[in-house]
């Protein structure tokens, strides 16, 4: 697929996808999300490949649906074929994110709003600019969230400021979104990029198959009985006991070196 929404790059072992329509301040429309979906995947194919940013191009990270999008399928759209949209298109981003065996970092230079935020929401961690923007503007709208926001949010804030957060509409900055755990830190807008990859470069060198069953463990986990986590640590360290990465960790940390994991 050829992108006209998006940007994929490689630089080493991280890929960033970028939301590239600055004029619409990256708005879900036009081919976007079937674009994002695509760059996923190849994500998710390139073994070279251990950590993906998603950012936006411009001053904003996403400010959500097309409002134009949205007068339009209201009108043309029925509630079926709407239905099926969300289920097969737009919230299968959400399912590629979380079920990527690699680390998602996002990195939040503006505005994230709507369903921008849920996406954000979405991905494993998020550093943030002190002036970008959040909100769950949904109501507003005469909308509930949609891209995971209500699943995400409440685990990360708690059921009442979660609450509070969807019925008002309220926008929050960097900086609030770090006091509410929304985010892991916020920083200056100039530092944004540096911090970002910082972390994803050093999350890079970590082992592949150490990453993805942490990752995939850990979100089940939110749903388990702690018999029913302790029996899937004990099965994933079973198999990470056997894998070379863990045998080249071992000779790394005697001979005081950094090691060189494969992801076998």
């Amino acid at each position: 697929m050829e992108y006209n929404d998006i940007i994929l790059e490689q630089d080493n072992r991280v890929a960033t996808i970028v939301l590239n329509r600055p004029e619409s301040h990256n708005a879900l429309g036009g081919t976007m999300r079937e674009e994002i979906i695509d760059a996923v995947q190849k994500v998710k194919f390139n073994s070279k490949i251990r950590v993906l940013v998603i950012t936006g191009a411009g001053r904003s990270f996403c400010a959500g649906g097309n409002i134009k999008e949205m007068e339009k399928n209201s009108l043309e759209i029925s509630l079926l074929e709407r239905r099926d949209f969300m289920r097969n298109n737009a919230h299968r981003i959400t399912l590629e994110i979380r079920e990527l065996e690699k680390p998602v970092i996002a990195c939040v230079n503006g505005a994230a709003i709507g369903a921008g935020c849920s996406i954000a929401l979405a991905c494993d961690m998020r550093i943030a600019s002190e002036k970008a923007k959040f909100g769950v503007t949904f109501a507003s709208m005469g909308l509930v969230s949609d891209y995971g926001g209500l699943y995400f949010l409440p685990r990360q804030v708690g059921t009442a400021k979660a609450m509070e957060l969807f019925c008002t509409g309220d926008i929050f900055n960097g900086k609030e979104a770090e006091t509410l755990g929304v985010v892991n830190r916020a920083v200056p807008p100039e530092d944004l990029e540096k911090v970002t990859y910082e972390l994803a470069h050093k999350i890079s060198n970590k082992a592949p198959v150490s990453l993805a069953m942490i990752k995939e463990i850990m979100y089940k986990g939110l749903n388990l009985d702690l018999r029913t986590e302790l029996d899937l640590e004990a099965n994933a360290q079973s198999i990470c006991l056997k894998s070379e990465d863990h045998r080249e960790g071992v000779r790394a940390f005697l001979e005081n070196r950094p090691p060189d994991f494969k992801g076998a």
